[in-house]
């Protein structure tokens, strides 16, 4: 009896259970059904390796909806169709651009919708049936499609080392070290002469400058001696040039006092001064010649006797 009712309980935990995850899809589906979901269609001319369905849709890095189906278009071989369910209230505008990104380093990848303006009008209503996001070529698929370059030019890049890094040109890099080190080593002592130049330079400079302000100082005192002296001899030169105005008018005064006399003068006196000017010249040239004659022999001269000495 204890038993069954045992079973009796647990068949009602299971049935009450049952019904409340029945309850809970069905809530599940309404709110499924509720929301509105826009596919859109995304053609890609690259590889999506990596992709999968289910795998995640991001507009500008947030998560949107879901890739539900990856095919080849059937309208073109050298594209592969995405098919990505988001919600319809999702603002994807006509200027959107899509691409694939991948997920850290893992090898996932996933769908990522950039672009959109705020002016530019939604895609779906500018569009028939299922609207195509346009979409460019991912990073990855640059970086794939550059691969075999790159690996080539590493390649070259690989085999001229190798030449580069032979026996002669390995000595010739140890050299080459060697002589750097050298020269580092006189780089340092040059720089270390520099800074005592430049100190000997700044003490240079900072003697040439209190000299210069000495200079100055001796300058301005000089300028200012100067200026004294110039208010001085201004003051002189106008004394001197009064003085030369009054001896001015006193000879212009006596000259008009003795104009008569002075006339007279220059017509008759002027002649008799020439005269005695000639005169005065014969007198001189005899006092001469007697000066003469006594240095030579005063006797002859005071007694009129001949010496022997021969006179002019």
């Amino acid at each position: 009896m204890e038993t069954r009712a045992n079973y009796t309980a647990v068949g009602a935990f299971v049935l009450a259970l049952a019904v409340a995850i029945f309850i809970f899809v069905i809530w599940l589906a309404k709110v499924q059904f509720d929301k509105a979901i826009q596919p859109y269609y995304i053609m890609v001319t690259g590889t999506v390796t990596g992709l999968v369905e289910g795998g995640p849709v991001r507009y500008r890095g947030v998560n949107v909806g879901t890739v539900t189906d990856i095919r080849i278009n059937p309208e073109n071989v050298e594209q592969v169709r995405l098919t990505i369910e988001v919600p319809e209230e999702t603002p994807i505008k006509t200027d959107a651009i899509a691409s694939l990104e991948p997920v850290g380093v893992t090898g996932g990848v996933y769908v990522e919708i950039a672009g959109g303006s705020k002016d530019a009008p939604l895609l779906r209503e500018k569009t028939q049936g299922i609207p195509i996001i346009p979409s460019r070529e991912s990073s990855i698929a640059a970086v794939l499609s550059k691969a075999p370059e790159v690996l080539e030019n590493l390649m070259k890049i690989s085999s001229r080392l190798t030449e580069l890094l032979n026996d002669d040109n390995q000595k010739a890099i140890g050299a080459l070290l060697s002589n750097l080190a050298l020269a580092s080593g006189n780089a340092n002592e040059t720089v270390r002469n520099t800074n005592l130049l430049i100190t000997d330079l700044r003490r240079q400079v900072d003697v040439l400058g209190r000299q210069a302000e000495t200079l100055m100082v001796t300058a301005n005192e000089t300028v200012g001696t100067v200026g004294r002296n110039a208010t001085t001899i201004s003051s002189e030169l106008a004394k001197t040039t009064e003085e030369i105005n009054r001896l001015s008018a006193s000879l212009a005064g006596m000259i008009e006092e003795n104009r008569e006399p002075i006339r007279d003068f220059t017509s008759t006196g002027l002649y008799d001064l020439s005269q005695l000017l000639v005169h005065l010249q014969d007198l001189t040239a005899n006092l001469s010649r007697v000066s003469r004659r006594l240095e030579r022999d005063p006797t002859d001269l005071l007694f009129g006797g001949n010496s022997g000495v021969k006179t002019e």
